[in-house]
């Protein structure tokens, strides 16, 4: 699957982004191009990013995610992301990254859980 993303103003100077699909090491530089032209416009005070719609995120996502925090935190922007889903809140409070990107911690998951939304080396082959 690949990524959608859709921007659009909230108001006069705040930014939507809205994604859907994975954020990953095929997608990450594309939507580092949306936030960085976003910033680039010089007309925001706050880009938030909608994330209910992402069905996977990988290292390199969360990396871009932290990066864009960090940047628009140095340019004085705020930056938001909203609706994770619970499994993606989890891996955010695990990598120690959910306050920076200013998520509340999320109750971890059980490894029962996480084993049954993981799959198995073998059912990857087919």
């Amino acid at each position: 699957m690949s990524l959608s993303i859709q921007t659009r103003r909230q108001s006069e100077r705040e930014a939507l982004i809205t994604l859907h699909g994975e954020v990953d090491y095929a997608t990450a530089l594309e939507l580092r191009a949306v936030i960085s032209a976003i910033l680039s416009t010089g007309d925001v005070d706050k880009i938030t990013l909608d994330l209910a719609g992402v069905t996977h995120l990988d290292s390199t996502g969360v990396g871009t995610l932290v990066a864009a925090a960090r940047i628009c935190d140095d340019v004085a922007v705020e930056f938001q992301i909203c609706q994770p889903n619970p499994f993606i809140a989890t891996l955010f409070t695990v990598m120690g990254v959910a306050e920076m990107l200013g998520i509340p911690a999320a109750p971890t998951i059980s490894p029962r859980t996480l084993r049954a939304r993981v799959p198995s080396p073998a059912s990857r082959v087919a």
